[in-house]
């Protein structure tokens, strides 16, 4: 703990005396010794209002607590963070498909805007679908993105009609159903 050079004195106000004061004040004006007496009393009360800083730690106020008795108790399992999901990046071993945009390539005019020109965007929208082939067979397809640079609207290309509505086929189920 640091000491102080300034210790804060102690003041002792007597308010039936400032009251004193304030009403000689409003009859005539203050003499020295009242006016001295007055502005300490000021100045104590807005000292109080200031808040100060606290820099002291709790470690050097408070005694530290003595450690808890040992027990024998599993350590909990930390979970996974997450969804439990797996993304696309997670299926290293399926068939990756690039589907192109069907009427836009990168370069052309906006559809939206006219104004503004579209450009291939770094990471492609994916769509994972898993067929129950012996295991599993899964397919990535990564449809192109293009953004304009105008509006900044961003057109991705359509799922193609073999990536069927579900990511996981009815082959797919009865396969994992099997293994299990």
């Amino acid at each position: 703990m640091k000491n102080k050079t300034t210790s804060r004195r102690r003041i002792d106000v007597n308010v039936e005396e400032l009251d004193r004061i304030i009403e000689a004040a409003m009859q005539a004006p203050l003499n020295e010794a009242d006016g001295r007496t007055l502005k300490t009393a000021v100045h104590a009360m807005a000292e109080r209002l200031v808040r100060r800083r606290n820099t002291e730690k709790t470690s050097a106020v408070l005694e530290p607590k003595a450690p808890p008795p040992a027990v024998d108790t599993p350590e909990p399992e930390k979970q996974a963070a997450g969804h439990g999901r797996n993304g696309a990046a997670a299926f290293t071993g399926a068939n990756r498909v690039a589907v192109a945009h069907a009427t836009l390539l990168s370069g052309d005019p906006c559809p939206a805007c006219r104004e503004g020109k579209v450009y291939r965007q770094k990471e492609p929208a994916t769509l994972i679908r898993i067929v129950g082939q012996p295991p599993l067979e899964a397919t990535v397809f990564e449809m192109e993105r293009l953004r304009c640079n105008g509006c900044g609207e961003v057109f991705t290309a359509g799922e193609p009609p073999s990536a069927g509505p579900e990511k996981f086929d009815a082959t797919a189920v009865v396969m994992i159903a099997l293994l299990k």
